[in-house]
């Protein structure tokens, strides 16, 4: 039996306004954190390095060995665009010979600079994904975007990759989004999520959002064409995960046999943590600042529906995922 459904039978009788209560009380624990959206001034970065759920270790593999399905492909440079805190860098540093991490927000960066988990050789570089003339054309091995693509000008990016790329050279873009499911916990969780995400706070997510909502789809019918990049990419591979998120795509996609880009198990203190990270629980908040912060409604709704009251007890989640790759 699963901790959630193990807490179900436990704690069948908690209430909305005892679990409301937890939930404000680890706010006063834990001051609010003011984040504006990722471009803001305001924004907490440091809440969102600590917040952000990591990238499953087996994903760089994956990665990598389509890339060395080519005879003759080599992983010397790699640039991690969009690398926000450095996440996804740190994870790859030690497969490369040279690693560059780009991102448009200084702030961002100072971040990735400070960890200290194995980024001590990483190139920080501010940059738009969009135009990076300090790289030459076809220098890289191996370009990756880890939740982050949404926001770029996709032609205009596309366009840059098969500049930078060199022949044969893979693009690796991943993410995973609200189209996920509570393992041994009612459905009706999910389609609080979803709502939440999709109705609720749909209309404050920053431009782009929908982008990720459909899980990458549009950039999967962007490379199977020509465009300004030139021809379309190679050895296509774009797989979701799990089976009914072919329900937020379009066509010519494969269902992957495991949770490749994440699967990690979140506390329901974390969850909430990364709850507060989105920008659009972000813009709501400062469009109603009379309100509660709308976070706590959704994690007292979800714990109320899952009946669980413990706040450090484990929230199993089938991540919404996909990730595309496909070769210059």
């Amino acid at each position: 039996m699963s901790s959630l459904s193990q807490a179900s039978s436990k704690n069948s009788n908690v209430s909305n306004l005892e679990i409301s209560n937890k939930v404000e009380n680890l706010n006063k624990d834990e001051p609010q954190k003011k984040i504006g959206t990722f471009s803001s001034e305001h924004y907490n970065y440091s809440a969102y390095a600590i917040d952000r759920p990591t990238y499953n270790p087996q994903l760089v593999d994956f990665i990598i060995d389509y890339h060395l399905k080519v005879p003759g492909n080599k992983t010397e440079t790699v640039v991690d665009v969009a690398t926000g805190t450095g996440i996804f860098a740190r994870m790859i540093n030690k497969r490369f010979d040279r690693v560059i991490a780009t991102d448009i927000s200084t702030k961002m960066l100072e971040k990735a600079e400070q960890a200290s988990d194995g980024g001590a050789n990483i190139e920080y570089i501010e940059s738009s994904a969009e135009r990076m003339p300090f790289i030459l054309s076809n220098s890289v091995d191996i370009i990756t975007v880890a939740t982050g693509a949404h926001w770029f000008d996709s032609e205009n990016f596309l366009t840059e990759v098969r500049r930078v790329l060199v022949p044969n050279g893979t693009l690796a873009i991943f993410s995973y989004n609200g189209n996920s499911e509570f393992i041994g916990a009612p459905e009706e969780c999910g389609r609080i999520l979803r709502e939440f995400i999709f109705d609720i706070t749909g209309p404050y997510w920053d431009k782009g959002r929908q982008i990720l909502d459909r899980m990458y789809s549009h950039y999967n019918a962007l490379v199977r064409t020509p465009g300004p990049w030139g021809t379309e990419f190679n050895d296509i591979l774009f797989g979701i995960y799990p089976a009914s998120a072919a329900h937020f795509v379009g066509t010519g996609f494969t269902i992957l046999k495991s949770p490749v880009v994440i699967n990690r198990k979140l506390t329901w203190r974390s969850f909430h943590s990364y709850v507060r990270t989105f920008s659009g629980v972000t813009n709501y908040n400062k469009a109603h600042p009379d309100r509660p912060d709308i976070s706590i409604s959704l994690i007292s709704r979800l714990m109320k529906t899952a009946g669980v009251s413990d706040m450090d007890a484990i929230v199993d989640i089938n991540w919404g995922q996909s990730i595309l790759l496909c070769r210059a």
